[in-house]
């Protein structure tokens, strides 16, 4: 998270944080309410703040102090944000009374004025916490969202097939019924947010807007949704899980022959790869703690491809 506000170094931020049992030691805020301490760390104003917030989601009398700000704090989360929701606010509140002006989510570049953000986060409406975090981005094709992996969840890409609204209401939609539900979707499944609208098919596949060491890449990758009218597929009660990930036994192949596999060898090494039948809320499981998303078996060469580029 990127927080500007008015101390104008370290040593100020500390001061005004004391009093609300707060410190940044070593690189790291800790202290009272604190379960997971964030890396911490102060950065001068260079000329871009007010920028970094120009995107209509704050005022001009806002974007005039972000200009004015002498620095900003940059925080890193190790945490889910639907886990760490409580604990985070307790300390954007700390930094709020200690001179703190907006926040901004790097992951997304989602950004608002300190008491919006605070009023987004806490929030028991789910559609508030995503607007607070995710952005969706139009192109001439299809809107994409931006930001899920704060939620360790992939983004959304809908084709745009009547107009942009359209578009962007399915995804937010579908972006709000991951946070509230987490499902345990897989592809070939399907999704329609009410029963008078027509189903579409979902596939997952790498994010490639992004390169990988992005903060906005999501290494969790994106859904992709077909035309309305989509037939969900059988994909069978237990997920075929690669152990270790496909994707890492094609990386590792790929170094050991030092040249690009060809698409017979990529599908001789899936073939023979070991795999384990897991429970699809298991094998989600196994994704977080991996922290990204493997290769889907069936179009293994096309994605792998994506992720080689990426």
């Amino acid at each position: 998270m990127f927080v500007p506000g008015t101390p104008a170094s370290l040593a100020v931020w500390n001061a005004a944080l004391e009093p609300q049992g707060l410190t940044i030691d070593g690189g790291v805020l800790e202290g009272t309410g604190l379960e997971h301490a964030p890396e911490a760390m102060w950065v001068p104003q260079d000329g871009e703040f007010g920028k970094a917030f120009s995107f209509g989601t704050v005022s001009d009398d806002v974007v005039a102090k972000l200009e004015a700000a002498p620095g900003a704090l940059v925080l890193l989360w190790p945490v889910d944000l639907r886990e760490g929701t409580e604990h985070i606010v307790t300390a954007v509140e700390c930094l709020r009374d200690a001179g703190a002006i907006a926040v901004r989510f790097e992951q997304s570049k989602a950004g608002w004025e300190i008491e919006k953000w605070l009023e987004l986060m806490t929030s028991v409406n789910w559609s508030k916490l995503h607007n607070a975090a995710v952005v969706l981005l139009g192109g001439a094709d299809s809107v994409q969202s931006c930001g899920m992996h704060l939620f360790s969840l992939p983004d959304v890409v809908v084709p745009i097939e009547t107009d942009t609204k359209a578009a962007n209401e399915l995804a937010q939609t579908f972006n709000v019924y991951q946070i509230a539900e987490s499902p345990a979707l897989r592809s070939g499944h399907t999704f329609r947010p009410d029963e008078e609208t027509p189903r579409r098919v979902i596939e997952r596949w790498p994010d490639t807007s992004y390169p990988s060491d992005h903060p906005c890449h999501n290494p969790y990758g994106v859904w992709r949704f077909g035309p309305a009218g989509g037939t969900a597929r059988d994909v069978g009660n237990l997920d075929l899980t690669f152990i270790p990930s496909l994707a890492a036994i094609l990386m590792a192949s790929e170094e050991k022959k030092g040249a690009p596999l060809t698409e017979k060898e990529a599908l001789a090494i899936r073939d023979a790869a070991a795999v384990m039948a897991m429970e699809p809320r298991d094998a989600q499981k196994l994704e977080r703690s991996r922290g990204y998303a493997d290769l889907n078996p069936d179009f293994v060469w096309e994605q792998w491809q994506l992720l080689r580029d990426a």
